[in-house]
C-alpha cells in the first residue's frame, strides 16, 4: 500500500444532514483496504465505519481516515451550520 485520499475535501452540512465521504487506496490491488475514521470533535460531527458524516451541532471538525495496512492518513474538513430559518 502506498497511500490513501479522502473525498471531498471540504464538506458543509447543515445540522443533522449526513454525508458520505469517498476514500481512494492507492495502489487499487491493495492486500488490506481496510481503513478507520475519527472525528477530532464528535459534538460537531460523528462518523460511521463506512464513512458516513453525521453533523451534530454547529462548528468545525476533522475527520481522518487511517489505513490499518501501513497508518496512511488522509483528512476532510466539516463545517457544520444550523439549519436556516423556515427551511
Amino acid at each position: 500500500m502506498t497511500g490513501v485520499s479522502i473525498s471531498p475535501k471540504n464538506n458543509n452540512l447543515e445540522v443533522g444532514n449526513t454525508r458520505q465521504l469517498n476514500v481512494t487506496i492507492e495502489p487499487s490491488n491493495a492486500d488490506n483496504e481496510s481503513v478507520s475514521f475519527e472525528s477530532d470533535d464528535e459534538s460537531v460531527a460523528t462518523v460511521d465505519s463506512d464513512g458516513i458524516v453525521t453533523a451534530v451541532s454547529e462548528g468545525t471538525t476533522t475527520v481522518t481516515v487511517t489505513t490499518e495496512d501501513g497508518g496512511f492518513t488522509d483528512t476532510a474538513t466539516i463545517n457544520v451550520t444550523e439549519p436556516e430559518e423556515g427551511d
